[in-house]
Order: structure tokens, then C-alpha cells, then sequence
């Protein structure tokens, strides 16, 4: 529970919320009440928050409202169901209970029971027994004033037993018991990706007490304390190993498959598996606060941003229940046939229409969680469906963000050792990027790096260091101009080389000759260039980097990746005013940048993707679309997750509303009995979770 000022939420585990007029039925409720702010619920998650005024209503009375609607709200240790729906035990009663109504219905149609009595009491018992769930659920919905499909189906039930029609009334029952348990196992299903999200979060950990390990609950865990982590276990927390190295799995945070190796000083996360060697990890961050959580909270949560065409559905589905009632009377007064009136009501499928968006979006955004994407909402999956144009920021996103050193040439029989081991010596004592690329590289090679007896920076130029008793310059070509060393006609066309390659060339020298050419550029990442054809494929034909880099580099690193359009030497706003360009012109824009600098040009985009958030709280709040790890192919994986479920999406709207137009038509001439129409009444909630199971794939 958190707490604000002399509000309060209330975050609520409710057990069957299987749609959206499940949320509405438990909103409702709860705004009859005084003290009620606000209520968000996630039907994925199967959660609920209230915001509440303490004086004015208490969490009793919220939590029983809650119950008296049919649901179960889980407190203390039931906030973690032992079982799952998909597991036996949960629906064996469901599917007994069906067993044993469809057992009575064919006793029913054998006839034997006109041998024993004049009344079908096989039908009656089967109408007792599986219409007392739609009956209760009528009841309680009528009690809340709410004329809902539960009602129509329970009308259905008893005006079909009133008029002596026990077997058609057994079938709708039986029919509706079917209905509701494939909504219900539909929804789980959906549900499952971000059930195993949760189920690998680990449950206790091993905390050192001095020379003892003590295993206590996970949630027991503070920060400060050291936890051990040995080969083939998760780890529970977040932190930094302060000791031992390892080879960790983090697809459950990033979703790669390769492990990577840690060592002392690396961070790891909550909920990844230490595959090989012990681990000694100081806590750093703990429960709701690790990355791996808020990833849950972020998918749990995502939901409550609904896609606009889910908002068109809520408003069809709003409208639904009262046109069939109308239907169905209309239907009477026309036919003077009740059955047709019946039939109409039994056949309507509003679940249909209310399930096909929330349905596709909960199995697409945990399984893309599983893959590393985190989709912060139903509206930016319907967005990444529509999107048009790619815009891309370059430092840290098309490329590494650190400059490396890609190319060493000596001169004047100079080799390339002798030239990293006097640069990296000249650079020994320098925090600039391009001195660590330079000693990073005499480290990978293996070269000496001699101790420099004095230098001299000359600021945004280079500098120079005495090292082995030679004066060694090292830097642009405007300080060796200023020292009267020009260099060769062969050094400057190969430094002209690498400039247009969209590389740095730094110059060393010494007794006044270039002896050699260090280059250094930021390279690009591995896989933007694929990723990139990709887009193309996918549409984007016209790619735009936007880059406060200049326009010789920036163009040197587009032209590498096929891409055509450069703006470069941009500030931040000029980045944002760039993209209210293209929306203006009635462009769908999609940003990907680092999260960070690129904030205010993502939060303007349609929609903002932030490279490499793990761990950033900054990437994840700036972004609506964040990858946790820094690699283009998600990109494009992102733009086909969204592309798909809006696609299946609207497939499944369209079926709905066909379905219920071609079943209302067919019920209201009589063609569709009452028995017939329970049977179709089932079909599109098959037909939607079958086209809604492609995207668990």
C-alpha cells in the first residue's frame, strides 16, 4: 500500500477479472461510495488499485464491496496463488461440473425419463446445476442496477423453462458454462507470459551473517547486506559483486541467450541465473525497487493504457446490451414467437468484442518482455502499427557511444607497437575518451606503456610529453602546425583517407617528423546496418539521423548504413522541432535514441524507443517503448509485435461484430433455436482465442 498526503492506494489482487466489463462491474461498484478518488484496474495482472480517503471509507468495506460482486480478492499470503488456472487442480470443479451437466443432457434426449415421470427431470436438474453460476452472476449484476450479458443469458434460461422449453433451457445453461470457462481459460492463457515473468523471480536468498550463510525470504533482504550466490542459482537481488566472477544469464532482463561474464565492481540484476562460479553480491537494491520489478509493474501496469481502438470497443460493448434487449423485444412484437426472442438474446456474444483487445494485448506484451521490449501500453502497440517514419539519434544509438581505436599506422619505419606504446604513454595520465580508447588498445596489444617524465596539455588541440627522453606530440594537425611539423604528402592523404571514413585521426611525432597516424571514430553498433535493411523492408523507406555531431562524421557513419537524410550539429530542441515538423506534415514519427539526452525528442515522437534501459531509470521514464538491451534487430522486432496485434486486433473485432450481426439475424427469423443459438453463442470466443494464441508464439 502507498500512501500520499492523507490519501492512500490500495493495490488489490482480485481473482476473476476475465474482461472488460469485469473492470467496469468493480469500478462501478466502487464510485457508488464516498472516499473513492480513483480506480485503475489491470485485467492481466489481475489487479486492482484504489485510491481512497482513509476517514471517509475503510479498506473492509472496499475489499468486501469487492467480494460481493463475485470476486475474490487474495490478501496476506494468498497474494501469491499457489496454483494457476492452467493448472488441473484450478479448473477440475469447472470441468466436472460441465461433465456432469452434459451427462444429464443426454439422459435428457434418451427419452428415459418419460418412462419415470412426465417431467424432464434430468433437464431440470441440468438447468439447477449449470445455471446457478449465470443466475447468481444476474443477481448480484441486477442488484448493482447493471443490465449485463450474465443477465440476458440467466433471461434466457428461465424464459426458456417458463414456456416448458427444460431441454433447450439445460443446453443455454450447459452452453454458458462452456462460454465462460473459455473466457476465463482465454484470458489465463493470455496471462501465462507475464505469470512466468513473475515465477522466475527468485523467493529467498542467501545473505553472509559473519563467517555463516543464512537463506531467509527475499523480502527480508536489505540493502548494505552481502548475498551469496552460487553456480545454477538465480540471483535474488540487485547489486554489485564485490567479490568472485561469473557467467550470468540476464534473458530474463534482457532476453539474450548468451551469457555474459561478470566480475568484482559489474552490476547484476534481480531474477538472472549465475551459471558458473560464486559470487559475492552487496545489495544495492531490493523488492519493487530492482530493475527486473519494475519491468513487472511496467507490463502489469501497461494495460491501463488502452489503445484507442480498445476505447471504441468499450464503447460498443456500452451500447451492445441495451440494443439486444431492444432487438429481442422488436424481435416478439414482430414474430409473436418468444423462442425467436430467446434465441436473440442467447446468441448475443458481447464478451467477443469486449475480450479482442485486452486479450491480444496481454499475450503481446509479455511475451515481448520475455524478449527484452517493454511496451509501456495498448496505445503505443496500436502506435508502432502505424508508424511511417523513423528518426534515429547517432552517438550511443546507431553507434557504441565510447570511440575506440580502429586503425594504427607507422611511418618512417616505425611499427604500430611503437606507436600505440607512445601515445598510450603520452595519454597515461589524460581522463579524455580518445586517451582511454588510446590505452585500452596498448593494453589489448600488449605494448609497454613508459612512465612520461613531463607533459603539457594544449587544450582542444592534443598534447606533448617527454617519454624515454624524446619530445612526443601527439594531437590535431593545427598543433603540429603550431610546432612548424608538416607532415608528408603520403600522411596527409592517408589521414584524409580516414576523415572520410568518418574517423579522428590523431598525429605523433617526435624530433619533428609524423612517425605515425592513430584513428579513432565511434564504430557502430553490431546489427543497426541489418536492422536498418530491415526497417527499410518494413517501409521505412526514408530514414532520418538527427546528430549533434558534425556533418563530415555524421555523414561518413549514415552513408555506412544506407542512409541518406543527415541533419547534423543539432541541439536537443532542434531535434524536437524537427519531429514536429514531420508530424505536422502528417508523418507517424518513431525516435530511437539513448534515453537520456535524446528525452525531450522521444517524448515528442509518436512513439519514443530508448536503447539499452536496463538499469536506467532515466531510459525507462523517457521512453514508451524501452529495450533492454542495446540491439537494433529489437527495433524492428518492436514495429512487428505492434503491426501483429493490431492486426489480430482488428480481426477479431470484425469477427465479433459479424458474428453477433449474422447470429442476431438468423436468430430473430427463427432459423437459430434457442439450443442453436447457445451453441454459436460459444463459437467467436473460440475463434478469438485461436487467432489470439498466434501471438504467444
Amino acid at each position: 500500500m502507498t500512501k500520499k498526503d492523507n490519501m492512500k492506494t490500495l493495490n488489490l489482487t482480485v481473482k476473476g477479472l476475465d474482461c472488460a466489463a469485469c473492470a467496469e462491474k468493480i469500478e462501478r461498484a466502487l464510485m457508488r461510495h464516498e472516499g473513492i478518488k480513483g480506480i485503475t484496474v489491470y485485467l492481466g495482472a489481475e489487479k486492482v488499485d484504489i485510491q481512497f480517503d482513509p476517514s471517509v471509507i475503510k479498506e473492509k468495506s472496499i475489499i468486501d464491496t469487492i467480494n460481493g460482486l463475485g470476486y475474490k480478492v487474495l490478501t496476506g499470503k494468498e497474494e501469491a496463488p499457489k496454483k494457476n488456472f492452467l493448472a488441473k487442480g484450478e479448473w477440475t470443479f469447472d470441468l466436472l461440473r460441465i461433465g456432469f451437466v452434459f451427462l444429464l443432457i443426454v439422459l435428457s434426449l434418451t427419452g428415459i425419463t418419460k418412462r419415470l415421470s412426465p417431467i424432464d427431470i434430468f433437464s431440470i436438474i441440468a438447468i439447477a446445476v449449470g445455471g446457478y453460476p449465470l443466475i447468481k452472476h444476474a443477481y448480484i449484476d441486477l442488484r448493482e442496477k447493471a443490465v449485463t450479458a450474465d443477465v440476458f443469458m440467466a433471461l434466457g434460461v428461465v424464459a426458456a423453462a417458463a414456456i416448458g422449453e427444460f431441454r433447450s433451457a439445460a443446453i443455454i445453461a450447459f452452453f454458458m458454462l462452456i462460454s465462460e470457462f473459455i473466457d476465463s481459460f482465454t484470458m489465463e492463457k493470455s496471462r501465462k507470459a507475464i505469470k512466468d515473468l513473475i515465477d522466475m523471480a527468485p523467493k529467498t536468498a542467501r545473505v553472509k551473517k559473519g563467517d555463516a550463510e543464512v537463506e531467509i525470504p527475499v523480502e527480508e533482504v536489505k540493502k548494505g547486506n552481502i548475498v551469496v550466490v552460487k553456480p545454477g542459482e538465480k540471483i535474488p537481488v540487485e547489486g554489485v559483486i564485490i567479490s568472485g566472477r561469473g557467467s550470468i544469464n540476464q534473458a530474463p532482463i534482457t532476453g539474450e541467450s548468451i551469457p555474459v561474464e561478470k566480475k568484482e565492481g559489474d552490476v547484476v540484476y534481480a531474477a538472472t541465473i549465475n551459471q558458473l562460479g560464486v559470487l559475492f553480491i552487496k545489495v544495492t537494491h531490493t523488492g519493487q525497487d530492482t530493475t527486473y520489478a519494475r519491468i513487472i509493474k511496467l507490463v502489469e501496469e501497461a494495460e491501463s493504457s488502452k489503445a484507442p481502438v480498445q476505447k471504441i470497443a468499450d464503447k460498443f460493448a456500452a451500447y451492445f446490451t441495451p440494443a439486444i434487449l431492444a432487438i429481442a423485444i422488436l424481435t416478439f412484437l414482430i414474430t409473436w414467437k418468444i423462442t425467436n426472442a430467446i434465441a436473440v438474446i442467447v446468441v448475443a456474444c458481447p464478451c467477443t468484442v469486449a475480450i479482442a483487445t485486452p486479450l491480444a494485448v496481454v499475450a503481446s506484451m509479455g511475451r515481448a518482455a520475455k524478449k527484452g521490449i517493454i511496451i509501456k501500453g495498448g496505445r503505443y502497440l496500436e502506435a508502432l502499427a502505424k508508424v511511417d517514419t523513423i528518426v534515429m539519434d547517432k552517438t550511443g544509438t546507431v553507434t557504441m557511444g565510447d570511440p575506440v581505436v580502429t586503425d594504427i599506422e607507422g611511418f618512417v619505419d616505425h611499427d604500430d607497437k611503437e606507436i600505440i606504446s607512445c601515445a598510450a604513454a603520452v595519454e597515461r595520465y589524460s581522463e579524455h575518451p580518445l586517451a582511454k580508447a588510446i590505452i585500452k588498445k596498448a593494453a589489448e596489444i600488449g605494448a609497454a606503456v613508459p612512465e612520461p617524465e613531463e607533459y603539457r596539455v594544449v587544450p582542444g588541440m592534443g598534447i606533448e610529453a617527454t617519454v624515454n627522453g624524446k619530445r612526443i606530440i601527439l594531437g590535431s594537425r593545427d598543433m603540429l602546425r603550431n610546432k612548424n611539423i608538416v607532415p608528408s604528402e603520403g600522411v596527409e592523404k592517408y589521414i584524409l583517407e580516414k576523415e572520410e571514413e568518418g574517423k579522428t585521426a590523431l598525429l605523433l611525432s617526435h624530433d619533428g617528423i609524423v612517425c605515425g597516424v592513430i584513428s579513432v571514430a565511434d564504430i557502430i553498433r553490431e546489427g543497426s546496418i541489418e536492422a536498418i535493411s530491415s526497417l527499410k523492408k518494413l517501409g521505412f523507406d526514408e530514414p532520418i539521423m538527427l546528430t549533434g555531431d558534425n556533418p563530415r562524421t555524421a555523414n561518413a557513419i549514415a552513408s555506412s548504413l544506407g542512409i541518406k537524410n543527415v541533419m547534423a550539429q543539432l541541439l536537443p530542441e532542434e531535434k524536437v522541432n524537427k519531429i514536429k515538423e514531420l508530424i505536422s506534415i502528417g508523418r507517424s514519427v518513431l525516435m530511437v535514441g539513448d534515453g537520456i539526452n535524446d528525452a525531450p525528442a522521444l517524448a515528442q515522437a509518436h512513439v519514443g524507443i530508448a536503447m539499452g534501459a536496463v538499469g536506467s531509470d532515466a531510459a525507462i521514464e523517457a521512453s514508451d517503448v524501452a529495450l533492454m538491451r542495446d540491439e537494433w534487430k529489437q527495433i524492428p522486432d518492436a514495429v512487428m509485435i505492434g503491426r501483429k496485434t493490431f492486426s489480430i486486433i482488428k480481426q477479431n473485432l470484425a469477427l465479433g461484430i459479424v458474428f453477433n450481426l449474422v447470429g442476431i439475424t438468423l436468430a430473430s427469423t427463427g432459423i437459430l433455436s434457442p439450443a442453436m443459438a447457445a451453441v454459436a453463442h460459444v463459437m467467436p470466443d473460440v475463434l478469438v482465442f485461436l487467432n489470439s494464441s498466434r501471438l504467444l508464439k
